[in-house]
C-alpha cells in the first residue's frame, strides 16, 4: 500500500525485507505469531512468493492489487473498503505515505540516512524530499523501525521529536532448503563462472563503492594476481545514469575484462548458488543501513571483506575482515594475504552449521519483530495517522489532477503547433506549385523566379 508502489520494482532488497520478516515470522509457534494480510501489487505477486523460503500460508494471506488501483479518489474508495474489511491493527513497514486513509497504527521503516552523509550521490531537489519524506513519516509513526543501532542514532539526531519512537530491528535471512541442495556446479557452467572468484553481489550504485573494487583488482593484476570477480545486480543507477558506462570504461582501460565477470540481475536461485561457490564475499560499500547480502553470506558460513564503515562494525561476523572504504590499496593487500588461505569455495560443513545457527538468530528476529508489533498496540498514545493522512491524500490526489490538467495542456499546444506547422508547409507547397516550382526539402528558402512585367494596355 505505498504511495510510491513502483519503486518496488526497481529496488528489490525492499521487497526481499518483506520476505524475510515473513520468514521469521513463520519460525514461531501458532499461538505466537501474528495474522498477517499483504497487500501486493499484482505484477509482484509471482516474485513476492517466489522469495518466501516457508510453505505454510494459512497465517498470510496475500492480497493482489491492480496497480490501477493505486492511482485516483475513485479507486481508493474500493481499496480504503478492502483494507478496512480485514480490520488490520497495524501498517508495516511503512516506506512511504500509505495510499489510503488507516484507522489503525503505522510503524515506519527508515533504511538510512545516505543523503546526510554523501549528499553529493543525489539531486538537491532528492535530498529536499528525502528530508520532507523522512520528517513526515516520523510524524505519523507510532513507532520508527531502525535496521541498526547506527541509523537509529541518526533517527534522533536528525528528528530529536521522535527519540522515545525509534527502536532497532536487525534482520537476518535465510537461504532456502532448495538452495543447498541444488546443482551449484551446473549453475556455475551456465553462468561462465570459473573458480575460485569473489562475489560482489551489489546493485552499480555509487556508493556501492565498485570503483575501490577494480582498482584494487587493477593492483592486484600489476602484481601478477590475476584472481576472479563476479558481479550481479542492476546495472541502472538512476541518479547516475552514467555511473555503470564509467565501471565498464574503467574495466576496459585497465585490461581487467578477462577477470572481472559483469553478470547483471540474475535469478535468486543463481544468486544463492553464487553465494555459495565463492571464495569471499566482498562487500565494500560505502554507506548501508543493515547489509542485506553479509546477512546471506553469514547464513552460508561464507568469508566476508567489508569496508570498514560503523554499520559494518556492528554487524560483525565471525570470518569478517575490514579494509579502509575508499583505499584500493587496503583492499588488494588484504586479498593478497588471505586469498590462498581461504577454501576454494563451497564449504559443506561451514553450510550445515551456519544453517543452524541461522536458524536461532531467525526465531530470535521474528521474536522481536513481535515485540515491537505488540508494544505498538500496547501504546496509549493514540495514533495521528488517521486524522492527517485524509487531508495529506486530498492534496496529494489535487495535485495529480492539475499535474494532468497541465500535462493535457502540454498535449494540446504540441497538437495545435503540429498543425499549424502542417497548414504553413501545406501553403508554402501550394504556392510554389502555383508558380510553377515543385518544393525540395532541402531547399531553405522560396526560390526567387524572374519575371517580366508589361503595364496594361490603356482602355
Amino acid at each position: 500500500m505505498q504511495d510510491s508502489i513502483h519503486q518496488w520494482s526497481n529496488w528489490i532488497a525492499g521487497l526481499y525485507y518483506v520476505c524475510h520478516c515473513l520468514e521469521a515470522l513463520a519460525t514461531l509457534p501458532d499461538q505466537e505469531r501474528p495474522t498477517v494480510v499483504a497487500f501486493v501489487p499484482e505484477t509482484l505477486i509471482p516474485k513476492f512468493r517466489e522469495s518466501f523460503n516457508f510453505t505454510d500460508l494459512a497465517w498470510v494471506e496475500v492480497i493482489p492489487v491492480a496497480e490501477s488501483d493505486l492511482k485516483g479518489r475513485s479507486s481508493i474508495v474500493g481499496l480504503s473498503n478492502l483494507v478496512a474489511s480485514k480490520r488490520c491493527d497495524l501498517l508495516f513497514p511503512a516506506i512511504t505515505p500509505p495510499c489510503i486513509p488507516f484507522s489503525g497504527k503505522i510503524i515506519a521503516w527508515i533504511t538510512d540516512y545516505q543523503h546526510k552523509y554523501y549528499p553529493e550521490f543525489f539531486s538537491a531537489a532528492e535530498c529536499s524530499f528525502r528530508d520532507q519524506l523522512f520528517a513526515f513519516m516520523t510524524a505519523i509513526s507510532s513507532r520508527i523501525v531502525c535496521s541498526s543501532e547506527t541509523v537509529r542514532s541518526d533517527l534522533v539526531n536528525f528528528y530529536p521529536a521522535s527519540k522515545d519512537r525509534g527502536c532497532v530491528l536487525r534482520f537476518t535471512t535465510s537461504p532456502p532448503s532448495a538452495a543447498l541442495s541444488a546443482d551449484l556446479n551446473a549453475t556455475l557452467s551456465r553462468l561462465g563462472v570459473t573458480t575460485p572468484y569473489a562475489y560482489l553481489p551489489y546493485q552499480f550504485w555509487k556508493h556501492k563503492n565498485h570503483f575501490t573494487a577494480f582498482r584494487a583488482w587493477e593492483k592486484l593484476t600489476a602484481r601478477g594476481l590475476r584472481y576472479q570477480l563476479v558481479c550481479t545486480g542492476s546495472t541502472n543507477d538512476s541518479r547516475s545514469p552514467e555511473h555503470f558506462c564509467e565501471l565498464m570504461n574503467y574495466l576496459k582501460s585497465s585490461g581487467l575484462t578477462d577477470c572481472v565477470r559483469i553478470l547483471g540481475m540474475v535469478p535468486r536461485d543463481d544468486q544463492w548458488q553464487l553465494y555459495r561457490g565463492a571464495k569471499l564475499i566482498l562487500q565494500p560499500s560505502l554507506f548501508e543501513g543493515w547489509s542485506t547480502s553479509v546477512e546471506e553470506a553469514r547464513s552460508l558460513g561464507k568469508p566476508v571483506f567489508l569496508s570498514d564503515i560503523p554499520v559494518h562494525r556492528e554487524q560483525f561476523i565471525d570470518n569478517g575482515y575490514f579494509f579502509e572504504s575508499l583505499s584500493p590499496e587496503s583492499l588488494a593487500e588484504l586479498i593478497a594475504s588471505k586469498w590462498l588461505k581461504l577454501p576454494a569455495g563451497q564449504d559443506s560443513d561451514s553450510e550445515k552449521a551456519a544453517f543452524q545457527n541461522n536458524y536461532a538468530r531467525l526465531e530470535t528476529f521474528g521474536r522481536q519483530l513481535v515485540a515491537i508489533f505488540q508494544a505498538t498496540i500496547n501504546d496509549k498514545r493514540d495514533s495521528v495517522a488517521a486524522d492527517v493522512l485524509p487531508l495529506f491524500l486530498y492534496f496529494q490526489e489535487e495535485a495529480r489532477e492539475r499535474l494532468n490538467i497541465i500535462r493535457q495542456m502540454e498535449q494540446h499546444i504540441a497538437h495545435m503547433t503540429d498543425l499549424e506547422t502542417k497548414k504553413t508547409s501545406t501553403i508554402a507547397a501550394s504556392i510554389m506549385a502555383h508558380e510553377g516550382e515543385s518544393p525540395s526539402p532541402t531547399t531553405k528558402e522560396l526560390p526567387s523566379k524572374k519575371r517580366s512585367w508589361k503595364w496594361p494596355k490603356k482602355r
